[in-house]
C-alpha cells in the first residue's frame, strides 16, 4: 500500500478528500451511537419499569461487544476494510430500524430490547477495529497522531451535543433516538463509499516469509502476541491500566457521592460537560505540541500532569475542584491521546491492526469494567473518603511506569519515529 507516499506528499487533513469521507463516515454513526447509547437504559426503564433489567440489558450489550472483540480483531485483519465498515454499518440500520419499528408498532418488548443489546454489541464488538485501521491507511503513519488529535475534538463535540439532543428526541418519541443511530449509520455506508484509498489489509514484507496459516485461534493470539513483545507497549498498557482506572474510579465515585448528597443532575453533569470544552480547546494546541515536541517528552509529561491533577480530588472531592481537574485533563488529553495513540496505531504493522487493537482494547477495559461495581461496594460499606483515597496510588504509579523506560522517554516526534523496526518483533505464535 502506498500510505507512506501519501503522508509525504500530504500538507492538510482538512484538505484530503479521503480522510473527510472517512472522518464524515466515523463521525456518523459515533454521533448516532452516542444518542441511542444514551436513552438505552432510560428507554430500558420505560420499557420495564425496573431499574436492574434496564442496567442488565446494558450489561449484556457489554459484555457481549468484549466477548467478540478479540474473533472480530481476526475478522477486520482477513476483510477488506471498506466491506467491514459497510457491513456493520448496514447490520446497524437494520438493527436500530427494526427497534423503531418495534416501538411505533408497540411490540418493543422485553427479550426484544434484549435481542437489540445483544445485535448491536456483538456488532460492535467485531467491527470495532475496523475505523481505526482503516484511518493508518487513509492518512499515513506519519499523520496519525494529528489525525488521531482531531478525532479527540470531534468526541469532544460528541458528547456536549449527544446527550441533550437523544433527551430532546426522546421527549418527542421514545424511538427517535433508535431513529437517529439507524441514520447515523447509513451516513457511514455512504460516506465510506466515498474513500478512494485501498483499505485492504497490507501483506506481510516477502523478507518476513508467509504468515503462517495457523486458523483462527492462532490468528486471534497473534494481537496479545505482538502486544507482549513489543518493549514499549509491555510499559505503555499498565501504565494505561493504572491511569484510566483511578479516572474512572473518580468519576464513579464523584457522581455517585453527588447524587446520594441531592445535588441537582444537571450539576453533575457538568463534569463531562468541562472535560468535552477542555477537550475541544485543546484540540487545536495539540496538533502543535505532536509536530513540534518528541512523544517521549509529551507523553511522559501528561502522565505526571495526571498524577498532579488527580491526585487532590482523590482526597478532596469538592465541586470546585473537580471541575478544574476534569477540565484539564479535557485540555491535554487530545495531545496525549493522539501522539501515544498514534504512536500504537503506527508501530502495530498494517496485517495486525485488527487483532492487536483488539488484544489492546480487551486488556485496557476489562479491568477498568470491573470499576463501578468495586467503588459502589466501597461507597456502600467504606464510605466517600476512603473509597476515593484508596485511587490516589494509581496516578503516580502511571506516572512512574512511563517515566522510567528509556526508550519510551526518547521517542522523537511522529516523523522520527523508528517504525521500520517495529515489524521485526512481530511473530505470530
Amino acid at each position: 500500500m502506498d500510505t507512506d507516499i501519501k503522508a509525504a506528499t500530504r500538507t492538510s487533513l482538512r484538505a484530503d478528500r479521503d480522510y473527510l469521507a472517512w472522518l464524515a463516515a466515523d463521525t456518523s454513526w459515533m454521533f448516532g451511537s452516542a444518542i441511542q447509547s444514551f436513552a438505552m437504559a432510560l428507554i430500558g426503564y420505560t420499557v420495564t419499569g425496573s431499574f436492574a433489567q434496564a442496567g442488565a440489558i446494558s450489561t449484556v450489550s457489554t459484555v457481549v461487544s468484549m466477548v467478540a472483540m478479540v474473533p472480530g480483531g481476526v475478522l477486520v485483519d482477513r476483510w477488506d476494510r471498506r466491506r467491514s465498515l459497510i457491513v456493520s454499518g448496514l447490520i446497524r440500520l437494520l438493527v436500530f430500524a427494526a427497534a423503531a419499528a418495534a416501538w411505533w408498532a408497540g411490540v418493543l418488548t422485553v427479550p426484544v430490547l434484549y435481542l437489540v443489546g445483544i445485535a448491536s454489541g456483538a456488532v460492535s464488538g467485531l467491527f470495532s477495529g475496523a475505523p481505526d485501521a482503516a484511518l493508518k491507511s487513509v492518512v499515513g503513519s506519519e499523520d496519525l497522531p494529528r489525525a488521531v488529535a482531531a478525532n479527540q475534538g470531534r468526541d469532544g463535540a460528541i458528547r456536549l451535543a449527544a446527550p441533550p439532543l437523544s433527551g430532546l428526541l426522546m421527549a418527542v418519541s421514545t424511538a427517535l433516538p433508535f431513529l437517529a443511530a439507524a441514520i447515523g449509520s447509513a451516513l457511514q455506508v455512504m460516506c465510506t463509499r466515498l474513500i478512494r484509498t485501498d483499505l485492504r489489509p497490507g501483506r506481510r514484507p516477502a523478507q518476513q516469509g508467509p504468515a503462517p496459516a495457523t486458523g483462527w485461534r492462532g490468528e486471534a493470539l497473534a494481537g496479545f502476541s505482538f502486544v507482549i513483545r513489543d518493549p514499549l507497549l509491555r510499559r505503555i498498557v499498565p501504565a494505561l491500566v493504572c491511569l484510566n482506572t483511578g479516572i474512572g474510579a473518580l468519576y464513579i465515585g464523584i457522581t455517585l457521592t453527588l447524587q446520594g448528597r441531592g445535588v441537582p443532575t444537571w450539576r453533575i453533569g457538568l463534569i463531562d460537560s468541562v472535560m468535552a470544552a477542555g477537550m475541544l480547546i485543546g484540540t487545536p494546541f495539540a496538533q502543535r505540541f505532536i509536530r513540534t515536541i518528541p512523544t517521549g517528552r509529551l507523553v511522559v509529561s501528561a502522565f505526571v500532569a495526571c498524577t498532579v491533577i488527580f491526585v487532590p480530588v482523590s482526597l478532596d472531592q469538592r465541586i470546585p475542584l473537580v471541575l478544574v481537574s476534569f477540565g484539564l485533563l479535557g485540555l491535554i488529553a487530545p495531545a496525549v491521546n493522539g501522539a501515544m495513540g498514534g504512536y500504537v496505531q503506527a508501530v502495530i504493522p498494517d496485517d495486525l491492526q485488527g487483532r492487536s487493537m483488539a488484544a489492546l482494547a480487551l486488556v485496557l477495559q476489562t479491568l477498568p469494567a470491573l470499576v463501578p461495581a468495586t467503588v459502589g461496594f466501597g461507597l456502600q460499606h467504606l464510605g466517600p473518603g476512603p473509597t476515593m483515597a484508596a485511587t490516589v496510588v494509581l496516578f503516580p504509579v502511571a506516572a512512574v511506569l512511563m517515566a522510567t523506560h528509556r526508550q519510551l522517554r526518547e521517542l522523537p516526534t511522529p516523523d522520527r519515529w523508528p517504525l521500520d523496526t517495529a515489524a521485526v518483533d512481530t511473530v505470530e505464535p
